[in-house]
């Protein structure tokens, strides 16, 4: 079986690097898309433990050169729906075209419903969708007049995890917090800190890759309401994921000068079963200057929407001069600062680009 995970922009180097370390057929890698073949007993062990993917869709088709709508709704309706739809669910067609003489999403996603139908129509007599019933989500992408056709198997994005309650302005997506975390290659047993923790995102998703929790142990996901796998296996396979839950002794520090938003993160951790390995203290980051740090430090420090303007410049020098005082301590700090740059000589750090939530950010680290 045919599978693509779709990640966010920048990101798409880690999932290809995870899914060649599963041994799983990778085949390509596109725009914010890796895809790969294996068999379809996956779709439930990806969709459990997924940190830094967005949906597992099933590839159900592709063509070269679909340049006309007529064409279109021919390549759609020869699938055969009927195999995957055990109810008469609603139907969610989202599209996206790129470099393609097809570039009208709402007469795509319009054609493509109508070809559904037809292929239900024909397979059922008649088809009235169930609003009761969850929606379908079928992803119609066209790149370079190459049409695709994907299933959703995981429902809402994966990022979205069970223990967001409640947060505070601005928060990190999970997916990018997990991503941060893999990058800086923490060692878990060494020191791990956040002295900017806002509501919670960055030491959660530390701590449960610490413990080995399964993002995805408390939800419901599309591939249960179709007739693709046998039930058993996702309980199977939630059995094995809290078996292999780790309990250790981890240094996970998080701080933060508000005690409103430390009450919300402490919240989040028990809801995500890791408020016993993080210990969470109000201190103005001021205070991190007199002391010796050592091992990683990731986090997502205030920036527009978090802090006055006339601030900023104050704390990211401050920033600037905690790392340069603690040579042992290996960092990491994502932000839309860009003026940072200009506050540091530039040959001390290194800079990617990501995306939160749309906004463009870079990731800086130590240059070593």
């Amino acid at each position: 079986m045919n599978f693509a995970l779709s990640t966010s922009a920048w990101m798409e180097a880690l999932a290809k690097t995870e899914v060649k370390k599963q041994w799983w057929k990778l085949w390509e890698t596109i725009d914010r898309l890796v895809q790969f073949s294996w068999n379809e007993d996956l779709i439930a062990k990806v969709n459990l433990w997924s940190r830094v993917w967005n949906k597992l869709y099933i590839a159900l088709w592709e063509k070269e050169n679909v340049t006309t709508f007529d064409e279109l709704f021919d390549f759609v309706s020869e699938i055969d729906w009927g195999k995957y739809f055990k109810n008469k669910h609603p139907i969610l067609i989202r599209s996206s075209s790129v470099r393609s003489e097809l570039f009208s999403d709402r007469t795509i996603q319009s054609i493509c419903k109508k070809a559904v139908v037809k292929s239900l129509v024909w397979e059922w007599q008649f088809f009235d969708e169930n609003e009761k019933l969850e929606k379908m989500d079928i992803l119609i992408l066209i790149i370079n007049n190459k049409a695709r056709i994907l299933l959703n198997t995981s429902w809402n994005a994966l990022h979205m995890r069970w223990y967001r309650k409640e947060s505070w302005s601005a928060p990190i997506k999970e997916s990018l917090a997990s991503f941060l975390v893999s990058s800086s290659n923490w060692l878990f047993k060494d020191n791990f800190y956040d002295p900017f923790c806002g509501s919670w995102t960055i030491v959660i998703e530390a701590a449960m890759q610490a413990k080995n929790i399964a993002p995805w142990l408390h939800r419901n996901f599309a591939f249960e309401w179709l007739d693709l796998i046998d039930p058993k296996i996702l309980e199977t396979e939630k059995n094995l994921a809290r078996k292999k839950i780790y309990d250790w002794d981890y240094k996970i520090f998080a701080s933060d000068n508000n005690p409103e938003i430390l009450e919300i993160a402490k919240n989040n951790a028990k809801l995500a079963w890791v408020d016993d390995v993080i210990k969470f203290e109000q201190k103005d980051f001021k205070k991190l200057l007199n002391e010796k740090l050592s091992w990683n430090l990731v986090s997502n420090p205030p920036y527009w929407e978090r802090i006055k303007v006339e601030d900023l410049n104050e704390m990211y020098w401050n920033i600037d001069k905690l790392f340069r005082k603690n040579p042992e301590l290996k960092w990491w700090i994502i932000s839309s600062f860009f003026d940072f740059d200009y506050l540091t000589k530039r040959d001390f750090y290194k800079k990617r680009k990501l995306y939160n939530w749309g906004e463009k950010c870079y990731f800086w680290k130590k240059r070593v």
